[in-house]
């Protein structure tokens, strides 16, 4: 099918065009005389790009400002740069199709709210440097939510349990479902997942494009320092991925789980590490039905930033580091590279008038001996004036190298015992000492009446959430159960066969344990309290999890839907109402026609279609539009 072809079956009013970033960090470094302008420079680019480009919305993947409690200058600095960016009287195409109350805690969607101009929406989760904090719990987001300038979604009250309902927006033919899931721990995130405490909302009806806006670990640091991509459900279709820094913005699709991981990275580099230096990007996603693209804009106000690694093993033989003075020869060698690093620099000035000029240059030296090192800082002045970061410039690392003589045979014995050790000591949640404790007993210190699990949840509530009463009731419940079981035997009972008979009491161990979480939240019911804490310490789950079993996949590539832009304003007409919680209101705004039509982007567009729709859960809500979905590691495998 030809590009012409494709243009022409695509209908701009049934296309969303939607730009995305992440970690933007406004106040970055805001009172250094030379970095302090680098967050707000690119985050002006950024809404420039959403202006340009006529996009319908904005989404931002968190950690919108450096801090929780960015300074009155950032908070003063964003709301200016939104003003001016987002507010106009150009019309909002998007209908807004959910319910507020459960989309937002304390606000409605800003573009329907009569003393709002809203041109273009912006919705944004919080990230780690920006989530709620103090008196409270109040984020630098919520003031902007406040106060209408951005819709902030994706925020959790109760940690217990985590059920995400999604933003529901529809344009002409075009259904979005945008679940956010702000920044939470991976270590509470981890146990959320395994207590089965995770759920996701569904749309009933076909035809929806699902796009989940995320904050946490991507990379592997551990079993329970980041999110695995497995652990989400298959039925999502593009995944938004904050907190990274390295730009990865291209979709990227996961082999098991089908659905499209784009991660856009930072627009300002907040540390000197190596994926920092990789170029900054926001992107256009443009959504067509079960169709999408997104093409990136490289950012050109942002400072330009070399890494590089030297080992110097490699040039011991040329710098003839075992003779000499060898401090000496290394410094040397370190400014001619630093000298080729800020030529190479040069390279990433875009010529736009806001971009910086002084580079940012990070040198890290790995070294076998520490008479190889120099002073950095004393180095570093003589570039002051040159570079952004003097002091910082270079760096060493200290490299530990063994001949093959050298290596000795593994201690697997030694392995063992420092691996338990350090499983011992990273253990540091009471009812995970618990459960290792009953389950690793020797055989006559096991319970003979309740479980290792009910002692799991009996620790848990009495640990989390201070359940001073449930011990008492767990262990009455376990003995009116025991009694019945011996009661329900008691014709066959002897002194030689009592402890057997005792013994198949766990056999129905499962139901049990349910019965007694069953018992425990119609206890906290009936205490008036919203959010019983339930949920097993091993996440045991038996639901149907057919839910994202795909099928009817294709790749269809969609073609760039076709914009126009131009200037002037139409007469601004009056408001309409606010219609009801699941429609969008008719506004009374209008802009004038657009003229010629913008230049396409220079970037190389990456096309792909989404899977098609898969199949609905069995477990529904109480709301006629959704159904509740599970997520778990064990899920699509």
């Amino acid at each position: 099918m030809s590009a012409g072809t494709q243009n022409s079956g695509i209908d701009p009013d049934d296309t969303m065009k939607i730009l995305i970033a992440s970690d933007i960090h406004l106040g970055f470094n805001e009172k250094d005389v030379i970095r302090g302008e680098d967050s707000f420079i690119a985050f002006e680019e950024v809404l420039q790009h959403a202006l340009e480009n006529d996009v319908d919305a904005v989404i931002l993947g968190g950690d919108l400002f450096h801090i929780a409690n960015p300074s009155t200058n950032t908070l003063n600095r964003c709301t200016r740069l939104l003003k001016t960016y987002m507010l106009g009287d150009k019309p909002i195409k998007l209908e807004f199709l959910s319910d507020q109350n459960e989309n937002f805690l304390e606000s409605t969607v800003n573009y329907e709210d009569p003393n709002m101009n809203i041109a273009i929406p912006v919705f944004s989760i919080h990230g780690n440097h920006d989530d709620p904090s103090g008196f409270g719990r109040i984020s630098s987001l919520d003031l902007l939510s406040t106060n209408g300038y951005v819709n902030y979604f994706g925020k959790w009250t109760d940690l217990t349990k985590i059920n995400i309902s999604p933003i529901l927006l529809k344009k002409g033919e075009t259904k979005l479902a945008l679940y956010g899931l702000s920044y939470i721990s991976d270590a509470r995130l981890a146990r959320l997942f395994n207590e089965a405490k995770v759920f996701l909302e569904k749309p009933e009806d076909k035809g929806w494009f699902n796009i989940m806006v995320l904050h946490q670990n991507r990379a592997d640091r551990g079993p329970k320092n980041y999110l695995p991509e497995k652990s989400l459900p298959g039925f999502l279709d593009l995944v938004i991925w904050g907190h990274e820094h390295d730009c990865r913005i291209i979709p990227e699709e996961n082999p098991a789980k089908k659905f499209f991981v784009s991660q856009p990275g930072s627009t300002v580099a907040t540390s000197l590490a190596e994926g920092e230096a990789i170029d900054k990007c926001c992107g256009i996603l443009s959504i067509h039905k079960s169709l999408f693209r997104l093409d990136p804009i490289k950012l050109q106000t942002v400072r330009p930033f070399v890494f590089e690694t030297v080992n110097l093993a490699e040039y011991a033989d040329e710098l003839q580091l075992d003779e000499g003075d060898v401090q000496q020869k290394v410094q040397r060698f370190a400014a001619e590279k630093v000298e080729e690093m800020i030529e190479r620099a040069k390279e990433k000035l875009t010529g736009n008038q806001k971009q910086p000029k002084l580079p940012l240059i990070r040198l890290r030296i790995e070294v076998t001996e520490v008479e190889q090192q120099f002073n950095a800082i004393r180095f570093g002045q003589g570039y002051s004036g040159r570079v952004a970061n003097p002091q910082d410039m270079v760096t060493f690392k200290k490299k530990i190298t063994r001949v093959k003589d050298e290596l000795k045979p593994l201690d697997k014995e030694a392995l063992n015992e420092a691996y338990q050790n350090q499983r011992e000591a990273t253990a540091k949640r009471a009812e995970e000492i618990v459960h290792r404790y009953f389950i690793e007993a020797d055989p006559d210190k096991q319970l003979e009446v309740l479980s290792a699990k009910s002692m799991t949840e009996l620790t848990r509530r009495m640990v989390d959430y201070e359940d001073d009463d449930a011990a008492e009731n767990i262990i009455k419940f376990y003995e009116r159960q025991a009694m019945a079981h011996l009661d329900a035997a008691a014709g066959a009972i002897n002194e030689d066969n009592i402890d057997e008979i005792l013994a198949a009491f766990h056999d129905n161990e499962k139901d049990t344990y349910n019965d007694m979480l069953k018992m425990l939240d119609s206890r906290s019911q009936k205490r008036g309290d919203p959010n019983p804490p339930r949920g097993s310490f091993d996440g045991d789950d038996d639901g149907d999890d057919n839910d994202d079993q795909d099928f009817g996949r294709k790749k269809k590539p969609m073609a760039a839907p076709p914009t126009a832009r131009g200037g002037g304003r139409g007469s601004r007409g009056g408001r309409g109402s606010r219609a009801a919680a699941n429609t969008s209101t008719g506004r009374g705004r209008g802009r004038g026609g657009r003229g010629a039509a913008s230049a396409s982007s220079k970037i190389d567009s990456f096309l792909v279609s989404a899977p098609s729709p898969a199949k609905t859960s069995t477990r529904t809500s109480g709301r006629n539009i959704s159904k509740v979905v599970y997520i778990s590691d064990e899920e699509d495998d």
